[in-house]
């Protein structure tokens, strides 16, 4: 191999690594996206689920609520009845 031709392989090999070094970047930068924005999933999840359980009780409270009123019901159509 000629000195010519050694050097051309050197500026090759260098630029190859400098292409993989921007790659290499480029891909770390996507995965930094990607944790933030998995971290505000999980935190619009979280959120989700916070108000999810708020519904549940409300939801609880107000079958409470319609049992009470179906019995209350019952006992008036009870009375009107007799």
């Amino acid at each position: 191999m000629t000195a010519t031709d050694l050097e051309r392989k050197v500026r090759q090999h260098d630029n190859d690594i400098s292409a993989m070094h921007t790659m290499i970047a480029d891909v770390h930068n996507t995965q930094r996206r990607h944790t933030n924005r998995f971290n505000e999933l999980t935190e619009d999840v979280g959120a989700l689920g916070d108000r999810m359980d708020s519904l549940e009780t409300r939801m609880t409270s107000m079958e409470t609520r319609m049992t009470s009123l179906e019995t209350k019901l019952d006992q008036v159509l009870d009375l009107l009845q007799r």
